[in-house]
């Protein structure tokens, strides 16, 4: 679909400016590629000084809007398109062509006009959202009714080419760069197949269940030497401790040549101190 840049110079008629009462100054287009806003052909400039106002509009309108036209032969790309299409119905009535209804032009007819974009990088504000905004060069055209007033041409031409190129940097710019804001087009899903029902026939036998296996205990690992590896052995044992009660004190000379005590006796001996004599006979046994 061929894309084109596309603007209309006028001057005010009255106190205000009105694109149904407007004066046509120029009228011109250039085809671009909208992907990356480079242009494919010269601009092509319609002058009001050197041919009149109707055979400029009657040009235009027998190229790309007369009745059964592709409406997708004319793809317009610019800022405030609405001033351009508002002044082309009325120069379309005027010299009896038969101009297209609003649904047809605002609705069927594709189009790509730059200013909701610029009033979003100017943070949401209407008052100042042009092209000097985001270009080095300003406009001037607060100078056109002057120029035409001392039918200084060449400036209006110069204007008009200089406003082509800053239009068409801006979007080159917004276009190479879109991915910084995040605009990145999401890729399209696969087509998703409905699932084939298989036949009873295709559908494998199942085999029959195995019984579950015990769990193995994995071997260690071999030593890089020949032996083979040791097994695992449970740790030995620990010996029970001794539930004696206190150590027994050192017996003397003299009670070593006695019997041993008896394992059944207490385990204070009577010769240690604080010790309590067990009354009785006092008599020893001789050994």
């Amino acid at each position: 679909m061929p894309s084109y840049y596309f603007s209309i110079e006028g001057t005010r008629t009255g106190e205000r400016s009105d694109p149904a009462t407007d004066r046509l100054v120029t009228l011109q287009y250039q085809k671009i590629d909208l992907t990356t806003g480079e242009p494919h052909d010269v601009l092509v400039i319609h002058r009001a000084w050197e041919s009149s106002e109707q055979e400029i509009v009657t040009s235009f309108y027998n190229q790309f809007f007369r009745p059964g036209t592709s409406v997708t032969q004319f793809i317009p790309v610019g800022l405030n398109l609405d001033y351009a299409y508002e002044m082309l119905l009325a120069l379309f009535r005027k010299y009896n062509l038969s101009p297209p209804t609003s649904y047809e032009l605002y609705y069927q007819r594709p189009r790509f006009d730059l200013r909701p974009v610029v009033i979003l990088l100017n943070n949401g504000r209407f008052a100042g959202a042009s092209l000097d905004a985001f270009s080095l060069k300003k406009g001037e055209d607060r100078h056109m009714e002057k120029w035409i007033e001392k039918k200084e041409y060449g400036r209006i031409e110069h204007y008009v080419r200089e406003e082509a190129t800053r239009f068409q940097k801006v979007l080159q710019y917004l276009s190479k760069y879109k991915s910084r804001l995040g605009i990145i087009v999401k890729e399209t899903p696969p087509s998703r197949k409905s699932p084939r029902t298989s036949t009873p026939s295709e559908c494998p036998t199942p085999a029959p269940a195995s019984p579950p296996r015990s769990p193995e205990r994995p071997a260690p690992k071999a030593a890089a030497t020949d032996k083979p590896a040791k097994r695992d052995r449970p740790a030995p044992a620990a010996k029970p401790q001794s539930r004696s009660l206190l150590p027994a004190p050192e017996r003397t000379p003299a009670e070593r040549k006695r019997s041993p005590a008896g394992r059944n006796q207490l385990a204070i001996h009577p010769s240690a101190k604080g010790a309590h004599m067990k009354k009785g006979s006092g008599k020893r046994r001789q050994a």
